[in-house]
């Protein structure tokens, strides 16, 4: 029997590093894949009131329609910087024809997606999705000692794409990968920020607009530090 349904965990960037952990020793990465879904975009994300749907539809879509056996990617980021579960890391990713390479010897790529639609005059890669895309090639490119050459676009591998976007301009990605430190963000730190400089810009802001971003800066340094 098919099985029609599949759920998947959804990790803060900090949780994610730390589920990581335990693969450095029986996983061995190659390279990271970069992808943008294209379909489904970041609008149909922030419409659905039942996220995990989203990433349901993109696993059947992978696993059923295409018969790739699980969804392609071993994570997949979303628009509010969170990371989702994908398919098991010890397996090889459907990334890309001739780029998947032989899980017999237990080397692969780490693939990931970026839900959105991020050719010019589409969407936008900003913001917390753009910082843990960023953060999260930094950190496999890290641990497991990719030299820049092995992080690539889906479209080097098959010209017939844009993916992950034709707005995403792969020389100012890695720049910001190269910039890009891990901070161990711990929550007494992240609260000690909040309660010392956001709480008091909070009162003093002038419109909505600014306390909502004041809002939704102090919930990032709670994702930071795992606290989200």
């Amino acid at each position: 029997m098919v099985v029609e349904r599949k759920n998947f965990r959804r990790f803060t960037y900090a949780e994610y590093v730390e589920y990581l952990k335990p693969f450095r020793t029986n996983v061995k990465f190659s390279q990271v894949h970069v992808h943008g879904t294209w379909k489904p975009t970041i609008a149909d994300y922030r419409r659905a009131t039942d996220k995990m749907k989203i990433i349901q539809a993109m696993w059947r879509f992978h696993a059923i329609t295409q018969n790739w056996g699980d969804i392609a990617q071993h994570a997949t980021i979303d628009p509010d910087g969170y990371i989702w579960e994908g398919r098991s890391l010890l397996i090889a990713p459907a990334s890309a024809v001739g780029f998947n390479n032989s899980d017999n010897d237990g080397i692969h790529p780490f693939m990931f997606e970026m839900i959105g639609n991020f050719d010019v005059g589409a969407e936008k890669l900003e913001g917390a999705q753009l910082a843990t895309a960023v953060k999260l090639t930094s950190h496999i490119a890290k641990e497991w000692k990719l030299p820049e050459a092995q992080i690539k676009f889906h479209r080097e591998m098959n010209a017939g794409k844009t993916c992950p976007g034709s707005s995403v301009n792969k020389a100012s990605f890695l720049e910001l990968v190269r910039d890009w430190r891990d901070v161990d963000m711990n929550a007494v730190d992240a609260n000690k920020i909040i309660s010392t400089w956001l709480s008091p810009a909070w009162f003093a802001a002038a419109s909505k607009a600014e306390r909502d971003e004041i809002h939704r800066l102090a919930n990032e340094l709670r994702k930071a530090s795992g606290q989200l």
